[in-house]
């Protein structure tokens, strides 16, 4: 069994019949600090650091990195949304997607950044 990093036994089992399972419970120092570290890595001619949203797009921890000062990767028209409903700039949000949401055109114009996958993405695009 994996060892709990900050919660002990009784408190996961106390957690989980307050909020019911599957219960998913983040440790926010450790969040901090893995930003933190990622911000701090040794850069010659500067670093954006991106926060990819498929790890978890809960709405807590995109706040919290927007505040810390990450920028963030969504896959899709929905993550996009999702991030800028956590009150993330559009301009602070890259797109990498296989296939445009139907509202790309308006997200775009919001301000977030589009990163094209294919030739024919490009060609769309442009």
């Amino acid at each position: 069994m994996e060892k709990l990093r900050f919660l002990t036994r009784d408190t996961a089992y106390q957690a989980k019949e307050e909020f019911g399972s599957p219960l998913y419970v983040y440790d926010l120092n450790t969040l901090k600090s893995s930003a933190e570290k990622a911000l701090a890595f040794p850069n010659e001619f500067g670093l954006t650091v991106r926060y990819a949203m498929k790890a978890s797009p809960n709405r807590n921890i995109l706040s919290l990195f927007n505040q810390l000062g990450l920028h963030f990767d969504a896959s899709s028209g929905f993550e996009v949304k999702r991030a800028m409903a956590a009150g993330v700039p559009a301009e602070k949000i890259s797109l990498s997607t296989q296939e445009f949401p139907e509202d790309f055109e308006e997200l775009h114009d919001a301000g977030i950044r589009f990163n094209a996958c294919s030739l024919l993405q490009l060609e769309s695009f442009g």
